[in-house]
């Protein structure tokens, strides 16, 4: 008589699942490091921070703070792990980061679509201390770290039929 061995999972098991499935931006069943790194950044974030006492900029970028969270983690192209982690890392590709990550980017298959979402931000961009003048399309117009007036593009491939990504793009360079 042969025996086959099912083995169920464990809650380990289930929880690794569900991180995976939650912060699998790309949906391949892997974490990339860009993803890990998000995931690591709102675990860090939420375990330093407590909900509902934050203030600043972590009552920018915690979850469940009024923040638009998407079903599907948004790709940060360009931005480092590390620095984005690090609170104290407060230049403007970095303020806008920790709010980005918290807004999906799965109805953005448009530059109308990209300013309209760029709107929706711009409070929460504010709270996180970016000086956000205007917004056209998928590109802001801020004051940056030198307090000089420059247009980021922030948002990869929206109309051009590809998944859209945050990004920074200096458009002066």
């Amino acid at each position: 008589m042969a025996i086959n061995s099912v083995q169920s999972p464990t809650p380990f098991d289930q929880i690794a699942r569900t991180l995976v499935d939650r912060f699998d931006a790309n949906k391949d069943g892997q974490l990339t490091t860009e993803e890990f790194t998000s995931f690591l950044s709102n675990f860090l974030t939420s375990a330093t921070v407590p909900a509902g006492k934050a203030t600043g900029l972590a009552a920018a970028t915690l979850p469940g703070n009024g923040l638009k969270l998407g079903t599907v983690r948004p790709s940060l192209e360009g931005f480092d792990g590390g620095k984005l982690a690090d609170t104290g890392h407060l230049t403007a590709k970095y303020k806008f980061a920790r709010v980005a990550q918290q807004y999906s980017l799965e109805d953005v298959s448009t530059k109308d679509a990209a300013q309209s979402l760029l709107n929706t931000m711009k409070s929460d961009l504010t709270a996180a201390g970016l000086d956000v003048l205007e917004v056209s399309k998928d590109k802001i117009k801020i004051k940056d770290d030198a307090g000089q007036e420059a247009w980021i593009d922030v948002i990869r491939g929206a109309g051009s039929g590809r998944a859209a990504a945050w990004q920074w793009l200096d458009t002066r360079f």
